[in-house]
Order: C-alpha cells, then structure tokens, then sequence
C-alpha cells in the first residue's frame, strides 16, 4: 500500500476517532482536577497525533523528507512517548469515577450514590437494606452508638445466621430492597 494512502487512512481514522475538544477544553477550567488532567492529556495526546500524521505524510514525500526530520527533533519525540505513557497510566487509575458507562449494569459490591440521603422505614420487625448498607452497619444501627466492635461482630453473625435464606451464601454482599428480620436478642 502506498505511503500516502495510508497517511489518509490514519487522517480519517484520527478525524473519526479523536476526543470532543470542546468538551475537553471546558473541562480543563472545571472544578473536577482529574478531569481537567485527563482532558488536559486527551488534548496534549491529540496535538501529538496530529504532529505524528503530519510528520508522516511529509515523510511519504520523498522531496519532504528533510523537513520531516527537522520536525522532529529528540525533544518532541520524548514529549509524545512522555503523553502517550502518561495517558495510559492516568486513565485507568481515574476510570473508577467513570460510573455513568457501566449504568444499568448490575454491580452488587459497589454502593449506589443517591443524591439525597435515604431514610430507613422505622419497623422492629424488618429492615428494609438500603443502597450502601451493611450487615455490620444494620447490627450497629440497631445496637446503638455505645456497641463495641466484639458485640456489633457477634450481632453480624446472628442477624447473617436469622436471615442467610434472603441473603443468600455472601454475609458481605447484601442488596438493596431485601427485608432482613432482626435477631431475636437485638429487637430494640
């Protein structure tokens, strides 16, 4: 394949591919620093592309080749190896705050951020688990503030052994809207 077709290939698959850069552009001013670094590198990496693509189609040209080399010097080599490392190291350290791509998918051991804090239904007689909650922090609600560790643990294994047929085999990986029953010795 020649030179200068796959020069318009890599133009087209950039052009197709490339980040919103006006989106990237707002987001470096925002309040979110992970996000303005992130946008900060999709930009610094795009910039790099397109220096690349631009080196390359003067260098499918044998009369340009000179300036091809002239446009690139150690510096600017070390620079886009420097952006490209530096965004693939950063962008999945910051992929957990990215949420909003994994919705509707069901992740058990993540809790649900809701908005305004939800209030648990007042019953003695069944716990209605809300997002984020705990078999550890059921047992503590219901013993009161002055519980120590040793009794809030042994209160996590008796409401686990009175509700495991609802809870299933994982004492850890409770789900929202399941009713748990209180121990028999924890009813307040």
């Amino acid at each position: 394949m020649r030179p200068v077709v796959v020069v318009a290939l890599a133009a087209g698959a950039l052009i197709v591919t490339a980040p919103d850069v006006g989106t990237d552009a707002a987001a470096l001013v925002g309040p979110d620093f992970p996000a303005a670094m992130l946008a900060l590198l999709s930009l610094l990496l795009l910039g790099a592309a397109v220096w690349a693509l631009l080196v390359s189609a003067l260098a499918s040209v044998p009369s340009l080749r000179g300036v091809a080399v002239v446009l690139t010097p150690r510096l600017l080599r070390g620079a886009l190896f420097a952006g490209v490392t530096a965004t693939v190291v950063v962008t999945p350290a910051h992929a957990d705050g990215a949420d909003h791509v994994l919705d509707g998918l069901r992740l058990p051991d993540r809790p649900v951020v809701s908005a305004a804090p939800v209030a648990r239904p007042l019953t003695s007689s069944v716990v209605v688990v809300l997002p984020g909650d705990t078999l550890w922090g059921i047992a503590a609600e219901h013993l009161g503030a002055r519980a120590d560790a040793a009794t809030i643990a042994g209160a996590t294994r008796r409401w686990y052994a009175t509700n495991r047929h609802v809870i299933g085999p994982d004492p850890d990986l409770i789900r929202p809207g399941q009713h748990l029953v209180p121990p028999q010795e924890d009813h307040s």
